[in-house]
């Protein structure tokens, strides 16, 4: 059973929350990416994971040791390629060699600032030094992350490299006498890549090169003629055993190569467990830092189906809401098995009320912190919304159709453990059959395993027995005497945020919805003789 759709995460604002959650190595955005739910009845592998958060949250408070942290998983690459190539019989390059002895180094770093802090290590971020492979990739224990083939990998490669070293000296030596018999000769001076550049003009000279035993024609432009030295019978034979050292040396450092190759291929267990713990480490660090940012909390997890929420706060819409120098204020909320209507006036916040309580519900389903004062939450094997326009363009349903589309989809999984969120139900139609529809679905559902949770604009839907009606405060305790006051004002969107009560308090089953839009209306301007005109009809 799918945990969320894809229109519910974005209807909750889910993706938001995910891309606040950073993590530095290609391993902890492998596992990020692989993110899920856990299931009903993983209650306990839940819980170790958030105690694993709260274990980090002191870590990630110290500057100085998440820099270190942040500072060694910046420099982390993706080698999984390199190591399956390995254990696969490939010859490594020396850059993907040198890219697998950095990352030696960077474990160990890690195993130190790890060591050093004593910071806690689980099973599954416990991060060990591979000392075999650092050896075989710095035999001559230089401590130092760069690749290169040591002579001390073989005493032939040592040999090889030793004989090159002498015939690059005798090499040497060669060109040198044979330069300064040039230039005693031909009172020249060669420059020092061994060639001489004449003038066309000097026939004389060029002449005398020409027929000189150790220069030959190099190149010329339309106004000078090149050079080189020729080469002796001796420096030709010195060239050559250079050109076939060269060759052997290539072959046995291919050899050396095909060696460590196959070692990192024995090494693949140890190298694919500290990937795997660098990622899950990384992204246990990712969670912490996520959970002091938006001042969470863990949730307590429990075995029973209930949501209780006390303080919460959507983090999306909070941080807009600060964007505009506004706050958002707090929702508590307990919810139980069985249905829950909320009703209140439009921009009272009832949507708002109904995302956050899916989308806290979802975090800590997820393994995350949530952003509350406190949380208690039972699992539950699927979160299924309908917020929003639910018009579907593919199938040519209308916004109602669309949404009974999604309601009906909910309902028939609703004898199974889950979350369902209803926004205005049968908005979309004629008030009397939106408002018969809206009270029969809330009589089915009422006596179902799910937690169902739906606003209404409709009054009397909320007043059947075992049904849960949670009503927006709103603009109830507002003191309208002081609000005119303050009409005239341009900043009417303001004044709403700060008289409007969003929290939610339990009401009877029968308390009729609040009036609330004659008095939103009175503050967004419309004229009075309209307002007059309203509250006459309303008591008519």
């Amino acid at each position: 059973m799918l945990f969320m759709d894809e229109k519910t995460k974005e209807s909750l604002d889910f993706q938001y929350i995910l891309n606040k959650i950073n993590t530095l190595t290609p391993y902890g955005a492998m596992y990020k990416k692989r993110l899920k739910a856990y299931e009903l009845g993983e209650e306990d592998k839940l819980k170790e994971e958030l105690d694993k958060i709260q274990v980090f949250i002191p870590i990630v408070k110290d500057k100085k040791i998440i820099r270190e942290f942040d500072n060694i998983f910046s420099h982390i690459k993706d080698l999984r390629n390199s190591v399956r190539r390995g254990m696969e019989g490939f010859i490594l390059t020396e850059v993907e060699l040198f890219e697998i002895k950095n990352f030696l180094s960077l474990i160990r770093d890690l195993y130190t600032l790890i060591k050093e802090h004593k910071i806690p290590t689980f099973p599954d971020t416990e991060i060990k030094p591979i000392e075999s492979l650092e050896k075989a990739l710095d035999p001559e224990n230089t401590g130092i992350s760069t690749f290169y083939i040591y002579d001390a990998y073989s005493e032939e490669l040592r040999n090889i490299r030793e004989r090159k070293r002498n015939l690059d000296k005798e090499i040497k030596l060669e060109k040198k006498r044979i330069k300064d018999k040039i230039e005693e000769e031909l009172n020249l001076d060669l420059k020092p890549d061994s060639t001489v550049v004449l003038s066309k003009d000097n026939k004389d000279l060029i002449e005398k090169v020409q027929n000189h035993p150790h220069l030959i024609y190099n190149s010329e432009t339309y106004m000078t003629i090149k050079f080189a030295i020729k080469p002796t019978e001796r420096l030709a034979s010195l060239e050559g055993e250079k050109t076939i050292l060269k060759d052997k040396e290539e072959k046995e450092e291919l050899r050396i190569r095909e060696e460590l190759s196959k070692e990192v291929g024995k090494r693949r267990k140890e190298l694919f467990r500290n990937m795997a713990n660098i990622g899950r480490l990384d992204l246990i660090l990712g969670k912490a830092k996520f959970a002091l940012d938006i001042n969470g909390v863990k949730p307590e997890i429990l075995n029973e189906g209930i949501i209780d929420i006390e303080e919460g706060v959507h983090p999306k819409v909070a941080d807009l809401l600060k964007s505009k120098g506004l706050d958002f204020t707090p929702i508590s909320v307990r919810l139980k098995q069985g249905v829950t209507c909320i009703t209140g006036a439009n921009m009272g916040g009832k949507t708002i009320s109904l995302k956050l309580i899916g989308l806290l519900s979802a975090m800590a389903q997820y393994g995350l912190f949530v952003p509350a004062q406190s949380m208690k939450y039972g699992l539950n094997r699927f979160i299924k919304s309908s917020i929003g326009d639910m018009q579907s363009t593919d199938s040519g349903l209308s916004t109602f159709g669309g949404e009974i589309k999604i309601v009906q989809e909910a309902i028939s999984q609703a004898d199974n453990r889950g979350l369902i969120l209803i926004d205005e139900l049968a908005r979309g139609t004629n008030p009397e059959e939106g408002y018969a529809i809206s009270k029969a679905i809330v009589s089915y559902l009422k006596n179902k395993n799910s937690i169902t949770v739906l606003t209404t604009h409709y009054d009397n839907v909320a007043n059947l027995d075992d049904v849960v009606h949670l009503q927006v405060v709103g603009l109830s305790k507002v003191d309208m005497d002081q609000l005119a006051k303050e009409i005239d004002t341009d900043k009417k969107m303001e004044i709403i945020n700060r008289y409007m009560d969003y929290r939610l308090r339990v009401v009877d089953k029968d308390t009729p919805i609040p009036k609330d839009a004659i008095n939103i209306a009175t503050i967004m301007g419309l004229e009075r003789e309209i307002i007059e005109l309203a509250e006459k009809y309303l008591t008519t």
